[in-house]
């Protein structure tokens, strides 16, 4: 739990992101919503908020890129994650039915994540900014349906026509607590991140990496690529890791993969937050 710090979010109100964060500090106090992921880095970066929380990646829909940018061009640490089950309800003005529904409206992550719900419905799909701004857009419009989470219901007032309307059971969203230093108390059940990028004209340059972590049963659990924005064949990889970078077979590791890499960079230590109730 985060206690008297401002955090900041990817809002508005009644987005997955405000209830991620939500749990993660045990309070609606002191949360601050931010129109965009590059804003939340930038206000962290500058102080003007404690800590923050961000979408990092999507059991369906996988890796939120921007911010694996701005992991990227800010100098900020990954403190802990939370695994946010994703549920999607379609919300309506009450009375409404859905033979009443001409358009479905939500962010494009949530409509992606329902596509063949809505495809089932045959209904017109428009995109906007958040769920939240969908749902305000419903309250207007008594032909429109909205995907969203419960809070949407409660916060505007809307009537829940369906539920569980996700592709898949399991869909889940993984929460990255951002800060300006990771958490640096070993547990049981650490991950590490980090970025590298390779020599360029190294053949087997992955291969040296990736026989480090092999070599010491280091266990990865995600590796992607992103291009680097320095010309076409140029890529980082962001690899996460099970273990703590303060211990000292992930320490001797990393050491040898600085030694293997033209850039090298450390996200941070972290473990999983669990909260009550999920």
């Amino acid at each position: 739990m985060i206690n008297n710090k401002q955090v900041g979010y990817l809002g508005p109100e009644g987005t997955f992101s405000n209830e991620a964060t939500i749990k993660i500090t045990g309070s609606k106090d002191n949360l601050l919503a931010f129109d965009n992921i590059i804003s939340i880095f930038e206000a962290l970066t500058n102080d003007e908020i404690d800590e923050a929380v961000v979408p990092i990646e999507n059991s369906t829909e996988g890796s939120v890129m921007v911010t694996l940018d701005a992991l990227m061009h800010y100098n900020l640490k990954i403190k802990g994650e939370f695994l946010l089950p994703i549920h999607h309800y379609l919300l309506v003005q009450k009375g409404v039915t859905i033979d009443d529904v001409k358009l479905i409206c939500s962010h494009p992550q949530a409509i992606a994540q329902c596509r063949i719900y809505i495809h089932k419905t045959s209904k017109q799909v428009r995109a906007t900014s958040s769920t939240a701004d969908a749902a305000r857009y419903v309250c207007e419009l008594s032909n429109a349906a909205v995907i969203g989470n419960k809070m949407l219901s409660q916060k505007y007032n809307l009537e829940i026509l369906d539920e569980q309307i996700q592709d898949y059971d399991n869909n889940v969203t993984r929460f990255a607590l951002i800060s300006h230093e990771d958490d640096l108390q070993i547990t049981s059940n650490d991950k590490t991140s980090i970025i590298i990028s390779l020599h360029g004209d190294k053949p087997g340059g992955l291969y040296e990496v990736l026989s480090i972590f092999a070599r010491d049963s280091i266990n990865l659990t995600k590796i992607e690529s992103r291009p680097s924005k320095r010309g076409m064949g140029k890529y980082l990889f962001f690899i996460d890791m099970e273990g703590h970078r303060n211990e000292s077979k992930i320490a001797n590791a990393l050491q040898d993969v600085r030694r293997k890499v033209d850039f090298f960079k450390i996200l941070g230590s972290y473990h999983q937050i669990t909260v009550g109730g999920n």
